[in-house]
């Protein structure tokens, strides 16, 4: 062999197995880059950002939540628009309700109430099924709701003017349908899905939404038997980050929006979503000046592509067997069976299984030092979990928006200063090669549990481990080969790049969308799964020149401490601590409290609690939350409390009464609350609308609603002047309720309220997010007394 070509094979078994798992890692984040917003000009084929924007400034000038004067103002333009684009228009008035589930702080959530759902139609060349592109037009009363949903409701609309273009006819009929009260709790999508005709002829649903206000647009969640319809996604050319993970932990959680009414009624579908920014998410800065350019060019290239191919598909060929999918490049769409899990993690199993009775039995792996490094390796990842978690806590007491979203204003900086300290503490220990396969071989152990976990209980979630693990078995059989030989080099770089490819491509680019979407806050599973990749990739980092070790070990640390000084020395600059002060008036007992759900009231809102507030429950007002309230005496107001009406009784199931009431606010507040102060609730029902399910047990008097069972509340929105109609199951006993009206803002009277500025140096209400959903607001309540049966059994 000449001398140059030994160099050349010298330098590629040292450094090539970190190169490749280098360049693996980097070509597999680029499925995380959105593309570029098209400018004004762009042809008029094509989706343009730019274009868009005039939509998103006249949906998100200002908050516009369901029911209030400037919903009305950006539906009347939603019609507009979509008549202007020769679309069949109407507006569904409906009023939904149901359970969307437990709050964390206490009682299940029951929502209800009057919304007005947008609907254009746009009918194709063969009558029959129809493309439903949706997305909510309302947003919280905390904010603008610029990226939620406005982006998504700017882009569907330039992405039918775009189809518009194309000057021809689909096959299938398209639905574009705005919905309404989807912050409420889903009750657009309720109406829609449950008594709209339409619904009836949708064969696939393709929603867009928004969980923060920048990143790229990501594909989180699909309806059932996603194969087909998956196909589509993968063949439409624009690039999208999609994972079966993502889907397969959704289905999981207790989040939800429109799309998940979709899924309950068997319907294919796909579910869109940007969800970087999360510190902005439901409050005053999702607006304007925080709209990503990029994530609103995302969802209308996805929206115009898919409406063109799905436009002209078969909808009946939409539903077949579920995928495993995953990203392999900005792009590329990796996609299996889901039925081909199980083969393939026994497959994977064998390879590993064979590779590591080999290695123990000629010796080259040692028994003991194997147990040692998987013991270490737990230590490591324990150890890194904590630090990585402990760091952006210790980041976060300089920040507000921490506190309640577990994430920071512009928070690149934090992810690359945790990804630093995690790549300096894989880069920190060395050893000779036996040591590094030693460290991989632990390394297996891990993914060997995970993916037999995986493959039975969350297989959209196996491909996580399953290729990591298939790569790494594969190089324990050429990492502790004989290690002599012409070929030996060769076969120990091809086995560190087998163990560090696939994880290198799979577990770094997943940091950061562990890091976007669990926050912050719990930053330490992505050090957990730096820390992994850089255990299978020792051998292959083995052969980097020390000094460029503690380099990369010195630049990590470096970059973390900058950070974090940075950050430090912000504190209390920027953006005021966010706050929920609300003012509560009693009428009956001609009181009125301040109350905060802030941990540490902001200096605002001290000065209206005074120096010794009260901390605790309040059970007669808010029956059934487990949430302490700092709360003390504040000015009354002259506002009326809110009305029940008694219009009827009569007989109801399982030895109850079936009692009629109208709730109105007089003051013209657009959400009530309902609550059960002595008992619980049977069923209940709102204008003649079905009953609600059972509760677990009869409602008894003398079996009250607790904390311990989360009591009785339902919330209604959208309540027009006239009022709205409930129907409850009560037991024969009498009965009190609270009835609770909610107005955006403290009362402007009288004198001595704190003032209500929202600039820099006064005060920045919460986000709609846990409790502080409902603060910032003036509260009116009143007792409701029904009296003991009036008909009899």
């Amino acid at each position: 062999m000449s001398r140059p070509t030994h160099a050349l094979r010298r330098a590629l078994t040292r450094f090539g197995p970190a190169a490749a798992a280098t360049a693996a890692a980097a070509v597999a984040a680029t499925a995380l880059t959105a593309p570029r917003p098209r400018p004004q000009d762009a042809p008029d084929r094509d989706f343009s950002a730019a274009r868009a924007l005039r939509h998103l400034r006249e949906v998100a000038s200002e908050p516009h939540p369901t029911g209030s004067p400037a919903a009305d103002r950006v539906r009347a333009h939603l019609l507009a628009e979509l008549k202007e684009l020769g679309l069949e228009t109407e507006v569904q008035d409906a009023v939904a309700g149901h359970a969307v589930g437990r709050t964390p702080y206490g009682p299940e959530y029951l929502a209800a109430g009057r919304v007005r759902n947008v609907i254009g139609r746009l009918p194709g060349s063969v009558p029959g099924r129809s493309v439903l592109l949706m997305t909510h037009y309302d947003s919280v009363p905390q904010g603008p709701g610029a990226s939620d949903a406005g982006v998504p409701v700017a882009a569907l609309l330039e992405a039918v003017r775009a189809l518009r273009a194309d000057g021809r006819t689909l096959l299938n009929d398209l639905l574009v349908v705005f919905t309404d009260g989807e912050e409420a709790g889903l009750l657009g999508g309720r109406a829609f899905f449950d008594q709209h005709p339409l619904a009836a002829t949708v064969g696939v649903v393709l929603n867009f939404e928004a969980r923060g206000t920048r990143g790229p647009v990501l594909m989180f969640e699909a309806g059932p038997g996603n194969g087909p319809v998956l196909e589509h996604l993968a063949r439409t050319g624009v690039p999208v980050f999609a994972s079966s993970l993502f889907d397969a932990v959704y289905r999981r959680m207790t989040n939800a929006t429109d799309f998940s009414v979709a899924k309950q009624h068997g319907l294919p579908g796909l579910n869109f979503a940007h969800i970087g920014g999360f510190s902005r998410y439901h409050g005053p800065l999702d607006d304007l000046d925080h709209v990503d350019h990029r994530a609103l060019q995302h969802h209308g290239d996805l929206a115009l592509a898919l409406a063109r191919r799905l436009g002209d598909a078969d909808l009946a060929e939409l539903t077949g067997g579920d995928a495993v999918f995953f990203p392999v490049k900005r792009g590329t769409l990796a996609r299996l069976p889901a039925a081909a899990v199980p083969a393939l993690t026994a497959t994977a199993g064998l390879v590993w299984a064979g590779g590591l009775r080999s290695a123990l039995r000629r010796g080259t792996l040692d028994g003991r030092r194997l147990a040692g490094d998987g013991a270490l390796l737990a230590a490591k990842a324990l150890a890194g979990a904590a630090a990585g978690t402990a760091f952006t806590a210790a980041l976060g007491r300089a920040a507000p928006e921490f506190r309640r979203h577990g994430d920071f204003h512009g928070s690149g900086d934090v992810y690359a200063a945790v990804l630093g300290l995690a790549s300096a503490a894989a880069l920190a220990q060395r050893g000779d090669r036996s040591r590094a396969a030693s460290r991989a071989a632990a390394a297996t152990l891990p993914l060997t549990a995970a993916s037999a976990a995986l493959a039975g209980a969350l297989p959209g979630g196996s491909y996580l481990t399953l290729w990591p693990w298939l790569g790494a078995g594969t190089g324990l059989w050429l990492l502790t080969a004989d290690d002599t030989g012409r070929a030996a080099d060769l076969r120990h770089a091809a086995g560190a790049t087998a163990a560090a490819v696939p994880a290198a491509a799979l577990l770094l680019p997943l940091t950061r969308l562990l890091f976007d979407g669990l926050t912050p806050r719990l930053a330490g599973t992505g050090v957990v799964a730096v820390q992994l990749a850089g255990e299978l990739a020792a051998p292959a980092l083995a052969g980097l020149d020390p000094r460029v070790r503690r380099t990369a070990v010195a630049g990590g640390l470096l970059l973390a401490a900058g950070v974090a000084a940075r950050r430090l020395a912000r504190r209390g600059k920027g953006t005021p601590p966010p706050e929920t002060l609300s003012h509560l008036h009693l009428p009956e007992r001609g009181e009125a409290l301040w109350l905060s759900s802030d941990a540490t009231p902001t200096p605002r809102a001290r000065a209206a609690l005074g120096d010794t507030p009260e901390h605790g429950p309040l059970p007669e007002l808010f029956p059934g939350w487990n949430y302490s309230f700092h709360h003390a005496p504040a000015p009354t107001v002259d506002l009326p409390a809110p009305r029940a009406d008694i219009e009827g009784e009569a007989p109801g199931e399982a030895g109850c009464r079936s009692v009629r009431l109208l709730l109105r606010s007089p003051r013209g507040a657009r959400q009530l609350s309902l609550a059960a102060l002595d008992t619980g609730v049977r069923r209940w029902r709102v204008e003649d609308g079905p009953w609600s399910e059972p509760t677990a047990r009869t409602p008894s008097p003398h079996a009250p609603a607790g904390p311990q069972d989360g009591g009785w509340e339902l919330w209604l929105h959208g309540v027009p002047d006239s009022g709205i109609r409930v129907e409850l199951e009560l037991p024969s006993a009498p009965v009190r309720l609270r009835l609770l009206d909610r107005v955006d803002g403290l009362p402007r009277e009288p004198a001595g309220l704190p003032a209500g500025g929202t600039g820099p140096g006064e005060h920045h209400p919460a986000a709609a997010l846990h409790v502080d959903t409902w603060g910032n607001a003036s509260l009116v309540a009143a007792t409701v007394r029904i009296p003991a049966r009036t008909h009899p059994q």
